[in-house]
């Protein structure tokens, strides 16, 4: 292995031994919240955590706008302005870690919309 790429391994390690980081891939700027929704949620937030290839299924469960969404990290159901239920994957899936999908989901318990692909 080259010295660059043994300095990449070592920067990848070290950046996944942090438990504070939340990310989600380089390919997808928009997935953090605004600031304006990234913060903890005020009520009760109900937290799921499934194996990746269940995640899709409750998703569909938990809102019917996302039947037409195949390939979800996670989703999350506002209630109420005091309570969100969340589905997380339990593992890292196409970049995000679950803390990272919580994070992004905790933006739409907040308030945080963005729109859904037109069929």
């Amino acid at each position: 292995m080259s010295m660059a790429g043994k300095l990449f391994a070592a920067l990848l390690i070290a950046a996944s031994l942090n438990p504070s980081n939340a990310f989600a891939g380089r390919e997808d700027p928009t997935w953090d919240p605004p600031p304006e929704f990234d913060y903890p949620f005020p009520g009760k937030m109900e937290v799921r955590y499934f194996p990746q290839h269940l995640v899709v299924k409750e998703c569909h469960r938990i809102g019917p706008k996302l039947r037409h969404l195949f390939d979800l990290r996670g989703c999350s159901r506002p209630v109420s302005k005091s309570y969100c239920l969340v589905i997380v994957s339990s593992e890292t899936y196409k970049g995000a870690t679950p803390s990272a999908i919580l994070r992004h989901e905790r933006g739409h318990c907040n308030g945080w919309k963005h729109p859904f692909p037109r069929r």
